[in-house]
C-alpha cells in the first residue's frame, strides 16, 4: 500500500508571498536574476575585442561603432528583457562613450597626462559637454533607465572639473562654490521627482534616487573639504544637520556620502599633540591606539541604530516642518 500523497497540502516556496518592501527602505532594483551578471560580463568581453579590434580606425570610427553595439545590446537586454544590471551597465557605456567621442580622443586613456592636457580647450568642454547630455536624453527617451539622467549630469560635472583643473588651476575655489550651488540645484529637481511619487512605487522614485546621490557628492564633498580638518567640530555639526535632512525627506544619501569625513572629524577630536614639534603650528599628531576602532563602533553602532528606528526618528523630524512641506515629502 502506497502512502498518501501529501505534497498537494504542504505550500512551495514559491507559494510563500514574498516579503513586502517598505518604503522607508528606499526601494532600489539592482539585479534581477544571475542572468544580469551573466549578461554583463559577456557585454564586457565583446566591448574589450571590440576596442583592440577597432583600434586602427579613425577615433571618431571607433566611439560610433561603440555606441551602436552598446545601443543594440540595450535594444535586447533593457528594453525587451527588462534586465537591471545590464541597464546600469550599458547606460554608463553608452554615455561615456558619447562623452569621448565629443572629446575627439577614442584612445584618451591610453595616453601620457601631458599629451591629455593638451589636447584640452574651451571647444572640447563644450562639445564633450554637450554629446554627453544628448546620449544621456537619447538614452532616457528610449529605454527609460532611472540612473541614466544622473549619469548625464555626473558627466558634466567631471568634465568640467577636468577641464578647470588643466585651463586654470587658480579657478578651484569658484569651482567648489559653483559645485555646491549646482548640487542644490540638483537635490531640489531630485525633491520635485520624489513629489511625483510619494508612495515609492513607479520609476520616477528611481530617478530621484539618483539625482539624490548625485546631489549628496556634489553638495557634501566640497563643503567638507573647506571644513576639514581644521574645523572638525563643524564637520560633526554639518552631518547632524545632512541626518536631519536625510531623515526629512527619506534619503540616506546625504549621510553615506558624508561618513568618513565625520569619522575623521572624530578622530580628529581625539588625537593629542605630539611632542615633537611643540606648539608650533606645523607639530604632529598623536592617534591613540583604540581611536580607529572605537569611533567605527559609535559611527556604526548609531547609523544601526537610526536604521532599526527610522520611522519613528523622521517622525519627529517632520513634526518639526511646516504642514505645507510635510504633505509633499514622502508618506
Amino acid at each position: 500500500m502506497t502512502p498518501p500523497d501529501t505534497s498537494a497540502a504542504q505550500p512551495s516556496p514559491a507559494s510563500y508571498p514574498p516579503t513586502p518592501q517598505r518604503v522607508d527602505d528606499e526601494p532600489l532594483r539592482l539585479v534581477t536574476s544571475f542572468n544580469d551578471i551573466f549578461v554583463v560580463i559577456a557585454a564586457w568581453l565583446l566591448s574589450f575585442g571590440t576596442v583592440f579590434l577597432t583600434g586602427g580606425l579613425p577615433s571618431w570610427l571607433q566611439m560610433l561603432i561603440a555606441t551602436a553595439i552598446t545601443w543594440g545590446l540595450s535594444e535586447i537586454f533593457v528594453r525587451r528583457r527588462r534586465m537591471a544590471l545590464p541597464a546600469l551597465c550599458f547606460a554608463f557605456s553608452f554615455v561615456s562613450t558619447a562623452a569621448l567621442l565629443g572629446f575627439g580622443n577614442a584612445s584618451l586613456l591610453h595616453q601620457g597626462s601631458e599629451t591629455v592636457r593638451a589636447s584640452m580647450s574651451v571647444w572640447t568642454l563644450a562639445a564633450t559637454a554637450v554629446c554627453t547630455l544628448l546620449a544621456a536624453a537619447l538614452y532616457w527617451w528610449r529605454f527609460r533607465v532611472p540612473a541614466v539622467i544622473a549619469m548625464g549630469l555626473a558627466g558634466v560635472v567631471i568634465v568640467a572639473w577636468a577641464h578647470a583643473l588643466v585651463l586654470d588651476a587658480q579657478a578651484v575655489g569658484g569651482l567648489l562654490v559653483a559645485n555646491i550651488v549646482a548640487g542644490l540645484a540638483i537635490f531640489i529637481w531630485a525633491l520635485r521627482w520624489d513629489a511625483q511619487d510619494p508612495q515609492r512605487i513607479t520609476i520616477r522614485s528611481d530617478v530621484a534616487f539618483w539625482l539624490h546621490l548625485l546631489a549628496a557628492c556634489m553638495v557634501t564633498h566640497p563643503i567638507f573639504w573647506m571644513l576639514a580638518p581644521h574645523h572638525p567640530g563643524a564637520v560633526i555639526a554639518v552631518f547632524l544637520v545632512l541626518t536631519a535632512v536625510s531623515l526629512a525627506i527619506d534619503r540616506r544619501a546625504l549621510m553615506l556620502s558624508s561618513l568618513l569625513y565625520v569619522m575623521s572629524a572624530m578622530l580628529r577630536l581625539m588625537v593629542t599633540p605630539s611632542p615633537v614639534g611643540g606648539d608650533l603650528p606645523g607639530r604632529s599628531y598623536d592617534l591613540a591606539p583604540m581611536s580607529l576602532p572605537l569611533v567605527a563602533v559609535v559611527v556604526g553602532g548609531g547609523l544601526l541604530l537610526l536604521s532599526v528606528f527610522w520611522k519613528p526618528s523622521r517622525g519627529a523630524v517632520l513634526r518639526l516642518l511646516p504642514a505645507a512641506w510635510r504633505v509633499r515629502l514622502p508618506r
